[in-house]
């Protein structure tokens, strides 16, 4: 199984959502990963997916980092554009 950590851009894989990218915001007790997308999912309402459901890619999103760690909820704009910027 894949370790991911937080602010790592991920895949989905299954699902209606599958080849969307989310970044990981953080990990479940029942070893689900907590994911986010504004358009739908954000820091306060994250998306929960089985890790076997996602790719990992080697890009981490450094700049949505502190919003994650502070618990700032994310602009769909700003989001998109550090994951375009080679974050």
């Amino acid at each position: 199984m894949a370790e991911f950590e937080t602010a790592q851009v991920v895949i989905s894989r299954q699902g209606k959502d599958a080849g969307l990218e989310y970044v990981v915001s953080g990990f479940e007790a029942d070893g689900r990963v907590r994911l986010i997308r504004p358009e739908r999912f954000n820091v306060s309402n994250p998306k929960r997916k089985n890790p076997k459901h996602l790719q990992g890619t080697s890009r981490r999103a450094e700049k949505l980092a502190e919003y994650i760690k502070a618990g700032k909820n994310i602009d769909a704009g700003y989001f998109h554009r550090s994951l375009t910027d080679g974050e």
